[in-house]
């Protein structure tokens, strides 16, 4: 039987697979640690920016999402808005994004005042559900025609103009 080992059957270890699969992990964990060692901000820097700085800055840290389009759609559909005194103020649909935008918080503080060098930024986040409330959702056909004829009236003209009928 030791015949048949040596003409070319290699025998394997788990432990020599446990190495080969736990190398590559660890050199990834390495890499990550490498590339969010940034310089620490500095608690004096306090210059001065507007909503249009804001929104560019805000741009270049949405873009970094293109790979999470959930995460990607929020940052892009809700950019914060400068309020006084260095405070930012992002308006959200639901809990659903705040509590998506809350895992990100320290993130997006960090980047805006990296970016903006401001030590003093500070975010608010506010669900605003008066558009919810006000804007009933079509289901039906009917509904759906009544909401896209309210939106554009020429439609209501186009449908009356060819004696169409809803389906």
């Amino acid at each position: 039987m030791n015949g048949g080992s040596a003409g070319g059957i290699k025998s394997v270890s788990l432990k020599n697979l446990a190495q080969r699969v736990q190398q590559p992990v660890i050199a990834k964990k390495t890499d990550k640690k490498e590339v969010k060692q940034e310089a620490p901000i500095d608690p004096t820097w306090n210059e001065a920016f507007n909503q249009d700085r804001l929104n560019e800055v805000w741009r270049k840290f949405t873009r970094q999402y293109d790979s999470q389009p959930r995460i990607h759609t929020i940052y892009k559909n809700h950019p914060p808005q400068l309020l006084q005194d260095n405070t930012l103020l992002i308006k959200l649909r639901n809990n659903t994004q705040e509590h998506e935008l809350n895992k990100e918080r320290s993130t997006i503080l960090s980047y805006l005042r990296r970016h903006l060098k401001n030590a003093g930024i500070r975010l608010n986040i506010e669900i605003s559900l008066e558009e919810d409330k006000n804007t009933q959702k079509a289901f039906t056909v009917a509904d759906k025609y009544k909401a896209m004829a309210e939106k554009n009236p020429a439609l209501a003209m186009f449908r009356k103009q060819f004696n169409l009928d809803l389906e």
